[in-house]
């Protein structure tokens, strides 16, 4: 429906500046309407074509797949389904088979016929036999007063403050005890405690 309104618009197909005379006019001419309406239709057809080339490679695949199917699913393999499965050769399936990796039944001359479940066992590996080992306790030597340091003798032959004695302790949780107000310390704890805490700071 036209009337005396002028509107600046785009062209949908050009990109053009052009003046409409109504507010749904998409094209700057009739050239323009016709040109989109066969690109339209060119695009529809494209996008149908592909379609249809999908459903036939689709449909060209299951035809080539068949054959691979039809041995996958079967219970007694040939030979050279047996290859097929495998991804060898007919030769390395027959060098198995005399080998006695592979077990067959040859029916009578080329009619060798083989389980797929015998297939399936060449990648069982066998068990392991371990054996438990059994767990080593370390008995722990009662501490007593001559086998314990004192504070003070730690603080002396390793030349570290009574604090680093007391923090070395509780971190390791080195065995102790404690008898009046004097507290003993487990001396082979302490000796590996301050040998490896050494050995570290080199």
């Amino acid at each position: 429906m036209s009337s005396n309104i002028s509107i600046t618009r785009i062209c949908e197909h050009c990109g053009q500046e052009f003046t409409a005379r109504t507010t749904v006019t998409r094209f700057c001419g009739d050239v323009c309407a016709k040109r989109d309406y066969k690109l339209r239709r060119k695009n529809a057809k494209q996008k149908i074509l592909k379609t249809k080339i999908l459903e036939s490679d689709k449909k060209t695949q299951a035809l080539r797949d068949e054959p691979k199917n039809l041995v996958l699913n079967k219970e007694f393999l040939t030979v050279k389904d047996s290859a097929f499965v495998l991804g060898c050769s007919t030769k390395a399936i027959h060098q198995m088979i005399r080998s006695g990796r592979l077990k067959a039944v040859n029916l009578s001359q080329r009619k060798t016929r083989i389980l797929r479940s015998e297939i399936q066992k060449l990648f069982v590996l066998p068990e392991l036999a371990v054996k438990p080992v059994k767990k080593v306790e370390l008995i722990e030597e009662p501490l007593t007063k001559a086998n314990c340091y004192t504070v003070e003798q730690i603080t002396t032959l390793f030349g570290v403050s009574r604090d680093s004695v007391y923090s070395m302790v509780n971190r390791k949780r080195i065995p102790k005890f404690q008898e009046g107000k004097e507290i003993y310390i487990s001396k082979n704890h302490i000796e590996k405690a301050y040998r490896l805490s050494k050995g570290a700071g080199k």
